[in-house]
């Protein structure tokens, strides 16, 4: 399979070098970075060493059609992203989606209908420097099949020849849900306090304030009438810290490297969501609001 990444930062060179192990990969990112891939070959460190081959462009325009698009751009880019790949004529290829936060499954479906599915990865990766990327755990991969069910595990053999974990869901919104409640407990709060994930379980007031933060977005996914999956929301967002410990959230990475952060995506969206719905969210209008405090000065638009 011809599989396409497009967004090959962090994760998407991560997913990209396990999946080029078995599959032709073309990676789409930026120049330093697929420099390094041309020159070098990409790199991976952690849970897997090895160095893949792969295909390594700044742009897709004027690229073979690939069999699968992956899109792993921050969720900020996603826009951007749908702009550059619907003016390709590549009108049959399926693209799914692993980013963070939400809203990015429906601006894809926006353009490709079916042909667009949802998916979330608990995949740590971390682009140590251009070409050179550390997984920190494989994790668990989920694709959508609520539109098209043999096209959604035609994706998931495909990954899980790889070594990637990957299961089919009906109800991939309670997935990316969960996903984006998980985050917007743990990643702004690892990013105000600069700590590993971990560190937000050693502080009982800490701790607290991510139960609250967990309850106020969970209310919000149930007045958008989603059904998140079975069992305490707060004992899955525990639990990911716990197992991450060590990690540094992928927003702490950011503010420590003065780039923008996904945080209008996260816990904005669940703000913005809220508001919709009549649901108040004063925790997380609190959360954004201390992130984009800590983002670089930029143009709003």
């Amino acid at each position: 399979m011809r599989i396409l990444i497009f967004g090959a930062g962090s994760l998407g060179c991560g997913v990209g070098g396990l999946l080029a192990k078995v599959h032709e990969v073309v990676l789409v990112g930026r120049k330093g970075n697929m420099d390094a891939v041309r020159a070098n070959g990409l790199r991976l460190s952690g849970e897997v060493e090895a160095t893949v081959k792969a295909e390594a462009y700044e742009a897709a325009a004027g690229l073979a059609q690939p069999d699968l698009v992956v899109l792993t751009t921050k969720a900020y880019d996603t826009r951007s992203a749908v702009d550059a790949l619907s003016a390709l004529p590549w009108p049959d290829t399926p693209v799914i989606t692993l980013q963070n936060g939400l809203g990015n499954l429906e601006m894809l479906r926006a353009w490709k209908g079916a042909k667009a599915f949802g998916g979330t990865t608990t995949m740590g990766a971390a682009l140590l420097s251009p070409g050179n990327v550390r997984l920190s755990g494989l994790g668990r991969t989920v694709v959508g099949a609520d539109m098209d069910e043999p096209g959604a595990s035609r994706i998931a053999e495909a990954f899980s020849a790889c070594g990637l974990r990957t299961e089919v869901s009906r109800d991939i919104a309670g997935e990316i849900w969960a996903k984006a409640v998980v985050n917007s407990c743990i990643n702004p709060l690892t990013a105000v306090l600069r700590v590993p994930n971990g560190r937000l379980l050693a502080s009982p007031a800490v701790s607290r304030l991510m139960s609250e933060l967990c309850l106020e977005c969970s209310a919000v996914a149930a007045a958008a009438g989603v059904v998140l999956p079975e069992g305490r929301m707060i004992d899955r967002v525990r639990a990911v810290a716990k197992d991450t410990a060590e990690n540094r959230s992928s927003m702490l990475m950011d503010v420590e490297h003065r780039r923008r952060t996904e945080i209008a995506q996260m816990n904005g969206a669940m703000c913005r969501v809220g508001s919709f719905h009549g649901v108040p969210t004063p925790l997380n209008r609190a959360m954004t609001a201390m992130v984009e405090a800590l983002e670089p000065a930029r143009e709003k638009g």
